[in-house]
C-alpha cells in the first residue's frame, strides 16, 4: 500500500469510472427524481400563491427564494451523504484497503458530490422551476382577478441577490454563495466523522453551534453593555471600508474560508482511517 500514497491520475480515473458503473443507477434517479420532484412541488406552491403574486409583484422572487432554499435542503441530503461505504464496517474495511491513495478517494468523492453535482442541481432547479411557471394557467381569481402568467417573470439566479429590483452588496452576495458552499463541504466533511447517521448529527450539531453563539452573544451583551433586555444583541464595530463594517467583514471572511478548514478535515480524518 505504500505505492498508494501518491497520487496517480491513471489510478484516479480508475476508481472514479469504478463509482459512475457502480452507482450510476442511483446518480440517474437521484437527479430525475430530484428535478421531478422540484417541478411538482414548485408548480403546486406558486399554483396556490397565484392571488399573492398578483397583489405584489415583488413575491414572486420572495416565492422563487423558498423554492431555492428546501431545495437547497434536499441538495444537502446528497452531499450529507458522501463516503456510503463508510457507515459499515465491512465495506469500511474494503474501500480503506482498496488500491487508490486517501486524497484519490476524497477527490472522488469530492467531484461526484460537490464539484459535479451542485453545478447539475443548480441547472436542475433552473429548468424545473421554470418549467413550473410556465405551466401556470390563466383562471379567475376569487372571482374578480384575473391571473395572467405571461406577466410572472421567469425565474433567474440573479432574483436571489435583488430586491426591489436592486443587487445586493457585492459582500453580501459572496457571503450567500460561499455560504451554501461552505455549509455542503461542512455536511461532506460530517460523513467522515460518524458513522451512523452522519447526515443527522452534522445538521443537528450546527443548530445547536448556532443557538449557542447566539445565547453567548446576548450573554456578552448583557454583561459588557449592560443592555436592558436579555435579547438584545450588541456588538462593537469599526468601518473596514466605507460601506463595509467589521461585524459584515468578519461574517463574510467565514463564509470565504471555513470550507478550506472542512475540506481538509474530511481529508486527515479519512487518512486517519486508513492509518
Amino acid at each position: 500500500m505504500l505505492l498508494n500514497n501518491h497520487f496517480n491520475i491513471k489510478r484516479f480515473s480508475l476508481l472514479l469510472k469504478q463509482d459512475l458503473f457502480i452507482n450510476r443507477t442511483k446518480y440517474l434517479l437521484t437527479i430525475l427524481g430530484l428535478g421531478l420532484v422540484t417541478y411538482l412541488l414548485s408548480y403546486w406552491f406558486l399554483s396556490s400563491s397565484k392571488s399573492s403574486i398578483m397583489n405584489y409583484a415583488e413575491n414572486i422572487n420572495n416565492h422563487y427564494v423558498v423554492c431555492f432554499v428546501f431545495y437547497m435542503m434536499a441538495v444537502g441530503v446528497v452531499v450529507g451523504t458522501a463516503f456510503p461505504d463508510l457507515t459499515d464496517k465491512i465495506k469500511t474495511a474494503n474501500y480503506l484497503l482498496s488500491p487508490a491513495s486517501t486524497f484519490e478517494k476524497f477527490l472522488v468523492q469530492f467531484l461526484l458530490r460537490i464539484g459535479l453535482f451542485l453545478p447539475i442541481a443548480l441547472g436542475i432547479f433552473w429548468i424545473a422551476i421554470r418549467l413550473a411557471k410556465a405551466s401556470l394557467i390563466p383562471e379567475m381569481i376569487n372571482g374578480s382577478q384575473f391571473f395572467d402568467p405571461a406577466v410572472v417573470p421567469y425565474f433567474e439566479f440573479r432574483s436571489l441577490v435583488t430586491r426591489e429590483d436592486k443587487l445586493w452588496d457585492t459582500w453580501q452576495i459572496l457571503f450567500f454563495i460561499f455560504g451554501f458552499f461552505s455549509y455542503s463541504t461542512y455536511l461532506f466533511a460530517g460523513t467522515t466523522l460518524f458513522k451512523r447517521y452522519a447526515l443527522v448529527k452534522s445538521v443537528l450539531i450546527s443548530v445547536i453551534l448556532f443557538f449557542s453563539c447566539i445565547l453567548f452573544s446576548m450573554l456578552l451583551s448583557k454583561i459588557i453593555y449592560s443592555s436592558p433586555r436579555f435579547f438584545d444583541i450588541q456588538f462593537y464595530t469599526f468601518q473596514v471600508t466605507q460601506n463595509f463594517d467589521s461585524t459584515e467583514f468578519s461574517l463574510l471572511s467565514l463564509s470565504l474560508f471555513s470550507w478550506i478548514f472542512f475540506l481538509g478535515m474530511a481529508y486527515f480524518k479519512l487518512k486517519e482511517k486508513e492509518a
